[in-house]
Formats: structure tokens, sequence, C-alpha cells
């Protein structure tokens, strides 16, 4: 990214590495020069990682045959640390939120067992937002009333990830979430319908 980095913060972190795995990224952050030690607390062990005066703490919980990345919250200042945890979000389907802190805008990626949920930058009262199948909305977030085409175009947002959700339930046939699915679907084009008139006033 061209803003400058600042810091990357992990929220509600869950990733189960194997210990394959768990060895590439401790031969990783070698690689990189950077000194490692491990700490263990009552119901915890910490990876520290460590070069030059920075000092990162990666909380893992024991679970056999892996060990679990686990934290609430966990701020990174070292890109190449930030960069491989969230590749292992990625690699072993871990879920939780990356937040990047530029000197710009905030970007906020949601991950779900590996796969990107949403997509969020937030620059200045500005929001732009991307789902996982792409679809995008752009709305001014000043703790005001918002207008029709903003409300339409959530609405639509959330059509398309529903959309996702009954394409994925049909192919696993399951009957239940297909049937919720299209009820809310109902739902939300009749909401949309309502809005297509003020939208058009605009």
């Amino acid at each position: 990214m061209r803003d400058a980095f600042q810091g990357v913060e992990f929220v509600d972190l869950s990733v189960n590495l194997p210990k394959k795995t768990l060895h590439h990224f401790i031969k990783q952050m070698m690689n990189e020069e950077y000194s490692l030690y491990w700490r263990y607390d009552e119901d915890q062990i910490k990876l520290l990682i460590e070069k030059e005066q920075t000092v990162h703490e990666i909380p893992f919980i024991k679970n056999a045959p892996f060990l679990t990345l686990s934290a609430k919250s966990l701020f990174v200042t070292e890109p190449i640390i930030a960069q491989a945890i969230e590749r292992l979000l990625q690699s072993e389907k871990g879920s939780g939120v990356v937040k990047r802190h530029t000197k710009g805008p905030q970007y906020i990626t949601s991950y779900q067992e590996g796969d990107i949920e949403s997509m969020i930058e937030i620059d200045g009262s500005e929001k732009v937002m991307m789902n996982r199948n792409g679809s995008m909305i752009q709305y001014k977030d000043d703790d005001q009333t918002m207008e029709p085409q903003t409300i339409y175009n959530i609405v639509s947002l959330e059509i398309d990830y529903l959309l996702m959700e009954l394409y994925e339930a049909l192919q696993s046939r399951d009957s239940k979430v297909v049937e919720t699915c299209k009820q809310k679907l109902s739902r939300l084009a009749n909401q949309r319908k309502q809005l297509e008139p003020l939208v058009r006033q605009q």
C-alpha cells in the first residue's frame, strides 16, 4: 500500500497451527534475523519475536496435536510479522479481524475460516465496503440520517451476500438454510423496491 505503515491490529484472532506450519513460521522469522524465545505462562504459551528494541509476544493455547494462535487483540508494528500472521490466517483457515493502520486510510479485513468476509476502507468520514464476492458500497459516516441511496446500496450489499449464501446452501443441499435465505431475500427485495422511488427523486 502507498500509505505509510503504522501497524496492524489483529482482533479476535484464532488460527490452529500444526507443528509443520509452526516450524515454517519460526524458520521464516529466523531468516529475517529475528530472535525467538518461548515463554510459558499458566494458561498460555507465548512466542517472543525480538529485533533490536522491538519485542512482539505471540500468544498460543496448547491443543494437541496443534497450537492455537489466539488473541483478543494483538498489535504488530513490524510489517514482516504482520504479513506472516495474515498469511497464516488465510492458509490455515483461521478467523479474525485485521486492522491496518496507516498515515492515510485505515483498512479493515474480516476473515472467517480463511476466507475474506468483508473489506472496509475508512478515510476521514468516508467508508468503502466490499463483501467477499466483490460487491461494494460507499457512504458518508457523519452520524446523520442516511440518504435513501445509501440505504439502497446497503440493502443491495446484503442481497448480494445472501445470494452467495443461498448458492452455497443449494450446493450442500441444506434445506433449512435455503429457506432462511429465501425469506430474507424476499424481505430485502421488497425493501429495495420501496426505496427505488426515493432514490429517483434525489
